[in-house]
């Protein structure tokens, strides 16, 4: 499972210039953590989170002499944002993904094709597709299989999201599309593919 498979595509970013008090209305209204920040070009410069937002009207101690001096609170995003981001990777591994947002503690990653922004995940999006049940995932799989041979052609078992498929055919060229695409269903762990009984690997 990558990325790509379930990232949000439908992403609400927003510009530099956009007030913070904008900012934190979508935020607000959406119930969105953060927001990533883009160019005119739509390519990712930084992302603005709540707790950009927060710090930004009520310092920490240490900053409280920095925002006096700067009179007063930031105005825009760009002001405010969290700059450099590094977006991920749609190709990325969601397991890469998962890592990476506990280790930095973020609830939501900004996706990338290139620069350009194409997707967020958040830990919700994980956490939904791992809620899929075995049989939910099996219905899927056996769709995408459809367009390589169907059911005549593999035999499918899941147990607890992890897919074995048994390829009744000798072609075995096949096999890396079948992967590939059964890879791509939300929820699957694992994919592993064996020859039928008398089919050479």
């Amino acid at each position: 499972m990558r990325a790509r498979d379930i990232m949000t595509k439908s992403v609400i970013s927003v510009l530099p210039s956009v007030p913070v008090s904008k900012a934190a209305a979508i935020l607000a209204r959406r119930g969105f953590t953060a927001l990533p920040v883009v160019d005119e070009a739509g390519e990712l410069i930084g992302i603005v989170t709540e707790a950009d937002l927060i710090g930004n009207r009520f310092p920490v101690p240490e900053r409280a002499a920095e925002a006096v001096a700067a009179n007063g609170p930031a105005t825009t995003v760009g002001e405010v944002m969290t700059t450099p981001v590094v977006g991920v990777s749609h190709d990325t591994d969601i397991s890469v993904v998962a890592r990476a947002m506990l280790t930095d503690q973020r609830r939501s990653l900004p996706i990338v094709d290139g620069t350009a922004l194409v997707g967020v995940i958040t830990r919700r999006d994980i956490v939904r597709a791992l809620a899929r049940t075995d049989e939910e995932i099996a219905a899927d799989v056996r769709a995408k299989l459809g367009v390589i041979g169907g059911l005549s052609r593999w035999a499918v078992q899941i147990s607890n999201a992890d897919v074995v498929l048994t390829d009744r055919y000798r072609e075995a060229s096949d096999r890396a599309i079948a992967q590939a695409l059964v890879h791509s269903v939300p929820g699957v762990v694992s994919v592993t593919i064996r020859p039928g009984a008398g089919v050479t690997a």
